[in-house]
Order: structure tokens, then sequence, then C-alpha cells
């Protein structure tokens, strides 16, 4: 699945926050793939992979934020034929069925 991002993207405000210097140990293709798309969008390849990596732990932290209740979780996983019912709509097929009218 490929990324795309947009020069507006890296636009963004950002705070003055020290620098630490990382190495990565990465297929050679890829670094040149990579150094090739930060030109395209006119950015370094350290600012490329900070602003990836900033996106990840902003994902993170809306996910731990708020964790989602079972409810939340199981919303919309199950359709049938119910689905498509209103309560009332069930309640008299049920009701249909268990007394045969």
């Amino acid at each position: 699945m490929r990324t795309i991002y947009s020069t507006d993207t890296y636009k963004m405000a950002t705070k003055k926050e020290p620098k630490v210097k990382l190495t990565l140990t990465v297929k050679k293709s890829v670094v040149e793939n990579a150094k090739n798309y930060a030109a395209q969008l006119g950015i370094s390849l350290s600012q490329l992979i900070e602003d990836h990596l900033a996106k990840l732990n902003a994902k993170e932290e809306l996910k731990s934020d708020k964790p989602m209740s079972i409810s939340d979780q199981l919303f919309g996983c199950a359709r049938g034929p119910l689905s498509n019912m209103t309560d009332q709509e069930i309640k008299d097929m049920w009701v249909k069925d268990k007394y045969g009218l």
C-alpha cells in the first residue's frame, strides 16, 4: 500500500524541539526511491521520515485517548435480515412466530 503525500502536508507549523541523529539500516533501493520522492515534494528525506513518524504517533494518540466500548467495537458487525427492520417489526414477527398468529 502506498501513501501519497501532498506538499501541503509538509507546511504544518512545528514546535522547535531538539533534533537527534538516527541511524537506520534500509535497502539501498528503498532509500533511493525515498530520496527521489522527497525531492519531488521539495523536502529532505529526514523531514519526510519525521513527518511520517509524527503522523503514526498522532494516530496512536487518537486511539489511546478514549478506549472504544464493546458496543462501539461491535456496532455494525452483524448484518442480516433483521438489520433493515424496526424494533416493532421484529417484535411483531417474534410474537407471530411464538404464538402462531
